[in-house]
């Protein structure tokens, strides 16, 4: 009988442990993946090898346009997009801010500095309309995904920097 309540006390401390330890966060990356409409912006990531969102400590904050919002950007921008790397690697930091910023903290922040080298076009605006908060012209539609390296916000459209003239061959 107290084999069978020592039994029982074990697991009573043992799957809530378990249970923690199965829902802990994970990187940027994995949190957008497990969350399953970040497809395109993930392969653009991937894509451009960015390591701020695999392994970098950060912490970083992502504005990741969902699979929606890429499907809406007209296919010769996202053709131009896909075939110059430098242009993808632009367009994924341009989403990429160092920091951890919860969506509620965003309007009190006014504006940031993305990771995005392209000259002058690498600032993001925070608004709030009505309820809904806002970066530049996208709703973050998915606030406060945490991560290890730290949150993600989904928003519906695709921020783009202005690409640099085409290099003469």
């Amino acid at each position: 009988m107290k084999v069978k309540i020592a039994l029982m006390a074990l697991m009573l401390v043992l799957i809530p442990v378990g249970m923690a330890m199965a829902q802990a966060p994970t990187n940027l990356h994995d949190t957008l993946a497990a969350a399953g409409n970040y497809k395109t912006f993930l392969s653009l990531v991937d894509k451009a090898n960015v390591q701020e969102l695999t392994s970098m400590a950060g912490p970083f904050t992502v504005f990741a346009p969902t699979d929606a919002a890429f499907a809406s950007v007209p296919k010769a921008t996202m053709d131009k997009i896909m075939g110059d790397p430098a242009i993808v690697r632009d367009v994924v930091f341009f989403h990429i801010t160092p920091g951890k910023y919860l969506a509620k903290d965003l309007p009190a922040l006014k504006e940031c500095k993305t990771l995005c080298p392209t000259a002058n076009t690498g600032i993001m605006k925070f608004t709030m309309v009505g309820d809904k908060y806002m970066v530049n012209n996208a709703h973050i539609v998915k606030p406060d995904m945490m991560a290890t390296n730290g949150v993600a916000q989904g928003i519906d459209a695709v921020m783009l920097p202005k690409f640099a003239p085409p290099k003469n061959l």
